[in-house]
């Protein structure tokens, strides 16, 4: 069926991490990205945490779920969920939370967080229908973790690292009800509003072009997903990256076609059919964001697993030693440890690390609990006794 077109006013539209959907000026400017992606050549540990010392887009480090129960036991649950889709925003990767050492450092998510806050709302309000007619309630917890904490698990896991430094493609999408195909526009918002929520999700935003008649009678070119043409009109935006979509009736459910492009270049192409319109359209988020991320996302060189043997000088005062223990068992990383000596003023200790001593060393540098006082000499060659690094425990 041929698409009809239709004129509309100028909006735009682009999804916010923080919130469903807000409307901004088109004329918004891309984040710059780098030339070439780094994702090919894995760097050191301790590089990649230097890198992400920039300042942060902090809605990336932020994440929300639903509290179940007033209990302390699902707060701690609810705070482990929301850490989960930090990192998966962080990351690029939705399979995050089954990294091993990912999976150990979420029971201890508490030790993330910045700052949390919890919030009420009538679950009605977000297209759920109210029970016997009245409103049902959450209860919404939003949880800000610290971002040097989250990019050290990241690099300690050995996931890649996806910076702040991110396009947000513009959507030129068609969709076709049975009464023809038309381009997305300011009275659609919550049509579009899965794929928004599901970007907010996957740490991707996206603007809406604004309608114009121009846009309109190029309806025919989005269904084809012919993304060169598109091109001039995504550059008005001052954009380069644009998500080209139509979604359709198709049998007893919907389909939704995409391609993704960057400048004159096809990042990703792919299909998804659902039974629901509303899952149809949150793939173009997915797959928007595997690509994308894919492409620019940075994975550490971890190393193997090994046995480390540290001594913790700069101990002044009893409780040091519990603050040097309950620190190394928070940290994912850190798979067991055993006490090898303890002195009044220093802890001997032997550790069994998920990753390499560099990429550990690397960990303890983005906190601020120990500090590398350098390598011990290397035992005489046949003695027992092995190298031991030596590490402060910092006031």
């Amino acid at each position: 069926m041929r698409p009809r077109p239709h004129a509309r006013l100028f909006v735009a539209l682009i999804v916010l991490l923080a919130v469903p959907f807000a409307v901004v000026r088109a004329q918004v400017p891309e984040l710059p990205l780098p030339e070439e992606s780094a994702a090919g050549a894995p760097a050191s540990a301790a590089d990649l945490l230097a890198d992400t010392q920039a300042p942060r887009d902090m809605a990336l480090y932020t994440g929300e779920s639903e509290l179940l129960g007033q209990s302390a036991g699902e707060r701690r649950a609810a705070t482990a969920r929301a850490l989960a889709q930090v990192l998966v925003k962080v990351t690029g990767n939705p399979l995050a939370a089954a990294n091993p050492v990912v999976r150990r450092a979420l029971p201890k998510a508490a030790s993330f967080v910045r700052e949390e806050r919890t919030s009420e709302g009538a679950s009605d309000q977000q297209g759920n229908t109210a029970i016997g007619g009245a409103p049902v309630y959450k209860t919404t917890l939003q949880v800000q973790f610290d971002p040097n904490r989250v990019d050290a698990l990241v690099v300690g896991a050995g996931l890649p690292f996806w910076g702040s430094d991110r396009p947000s493609p513009i959507l030129w999408l068609a969709i076709d009800d049975g009464r023809g195909a038309r381009l997305v526009n300011a009275s659609q918002i919550n049509v579009v509003k899965p794929l928004a929520t599901r970007g907010t999700e996957r740490g991707l935003s996206f603007g809406l072009p604004a309608g114009s008649a121009v846009e309109q009678a190029a309806v025919d070119t989005i269904w084809a997903r012919n993304p060169g043409p598109m091109m001039a009109l995504t550059e008005r935006y001052g954009h380069q990256t644009q998500l080209l979509g139509r979604l359709f009736r198709e049998g007893q459910g919907w389909t939704a076609d995409w391609v993704l492009t960057r400048g004159d270049t096809e990042l990703s192409r792919w299909s998804f059919s659902d039974p629901s319109a509303q899952r149809a359209l949150a793939s173009g988020a997915d797959g928007a964001a595997d690509a994308i991320a894919r492409r620019d996302a940075t994975r550490a060189d971890v190393g193997e697993p090994a046995v480390h043997h540290v001594l913790i000088t700069g101990m002044r005062l009893a409780d040091d030693f519990t603050r040097a223990m309950g620190y190394l068992q928070t940290l994912p990383v850190v798979r067991n440890l055993n006490v090898e000596e303890a002195t009044p003023d220093s802890l001997r200790l032997r550790l069994d690390l998920a990753v390499g001593v560099p990429a550990f060393e690397a960990f303890l540098a983005a906190g601020d609990v120990l500090e590398s006082e350098g390598q011990a000499a290397a035992p005489v060659p046949g003695m027992a006794e092995p190298a031991v690094a030596r590490y402060r425990l910092r006031p």
